[in-house]
């Protein structure tokens, strides 16, 4: 085993120990839902580990939303198929907010970038300090609660999420709060043909298909409710796909809460 594969057999080791809560614990507080998202590119010889990296996390851990947002800004001589300016936009902010430390030359706008919980950032291929965050993350109560009633046309070519917020800690602020929802289709083979991985058949861990959002405040305890449509493109398998749902502080970037929910009718909270 090379010591690549020991570091993450650690990690998974590390994940399955982590406490859990009690019964007593579980009807006082919903459960902590842990966004992890990667930032990663096709066209980075190093990001297919961080995907690896990313699956095994999520298999070990039901309570982690993954969510892999391909950038576009390595995009030549290879297209990223999944690449969205929008990604790389959302990775600059969290470089702009970010208070803890990043690396000097280039900050947080690389790839592999692991982001937990829009809290802590780490390296896409070190599992062992995104199990410290993960690990962190969860000892959190979350700040909001967060419903989504999602409903999927017969066809599954297209569906409805309606997103419900309300708040549950006093010491949430009056900040604006970004609500997203995010279409993942896991598992998607590519045979890249050039770049770094040129050759390679690479298989992407939950990249983002679609992401919709919008911006709330919550006025006292009364819920805010904001719905999001999806159509689906018939080429993506829709039994392997999952909406992500998560809120978080647009001015630290701080999530409060996420869900993760398969793609058919069911309702989370």
């Amino acid at each position: 085993m090379s010591p690549s594969r020991l570091t993450l057999a650690a990690a998974v080791v590390a994940l399955a120990t982590l406490p859990r809560p009690t019964i007593a614990e579980e009807a006082a507080s919903p459960k902590r839902g842990v966004l992890v998202e990667l930032y990663t590119s096709q066209g980075c010889d190093m990001c297919p580990t961080a995907e690896e990296i990313l699956g095994r996390l999520a298999a070990e851990n039901p309570g982690i939303i993954p969510i892999a947002f391909h950038v576009d800004y390595f995009n030549k001589p290879w297209k990223d198929v999944f690449s969205d300016p929008m990604y790389s936009r959302r990775q600059m902010v969290y470089n702009d907010v970010y208070k803890g430390p990043k690396p000097e030359s280039y900050g947080l706008y690389y790839t592999p970038m692991m982001m937990i919980d829009g809290a802590r950032s780490v390296n896409g291929r070190d599992p062992a300090s995104a199990v410290a965050a993960i690990r962190a993350a969860r000892a959190k109560p979350p700040a909001v609660s967060l419903g989504v009633d999602l409903e999927v046309a017969p066809d599954g070519l297209s569906g409805k999420a309606s997103v419900t917020v309300s708040r549950r800690s006093t010491k949430l602020g009056d900040s604006p709060l970004l609500v997203c929802a995010v279409i993942r289709e896991d598992r998607v083979s590519t045979d890249v043909l050039s770049g770094e991985n040129a050759g390679k058949t690479l298989i992407a861990r939950f990249p983002a298909r679609r992401t919709e959002y919008d911006f709330v405040e919550l006025s006292g305890s009364a819920p805010v409710s904001k719905q999001f449509a999806f159509p689906i493109d018939p080429s993506w398998n829709r039994d392997k796909l999952r909406l992500a749902c998560f809120v978080q502080d647009k001015r630290t970037a701080v999530v409060h809460q996420a869900v993760d929910l398969p793609w058919r009718t069911n309702v989370a909270k």
